[in-house]
């Protein structure tokens, strides 16, 4: 190859990337917004009195007790 000139399957290589960083951008957006939308439903549930705690709940409260990253 030439100087300035790219390889072909370099190229598509590149291309694979932006397509795979793309989606992991999407997916993580969809993450957030789901997550958000998770707590919003559990602040009202727990505004209107209605939020009945199960044991995943419970679970995910010691856990994150031990651990505040999570």
């Amino acid at each position: 190859m030439g100087r300035g000139k790219t390889c072909p399957g370099n190229a598509s290589g590149m291309e694979k990337k932006r397509i795979s960083d793309e989606f992991e951008v999407r997916e993580s957006h969809l993450r957030n917004t789901e997550r958000a939308d998770r707590i919003a439903r559990l602040k009202r549930e727990i505004r209107d009195g209605s939020y009945e705690p199960d044991i995943r709940d419970i679970a995910r409260l010691l856990t994150s007790a031990m651990d505040p990253t999570l």
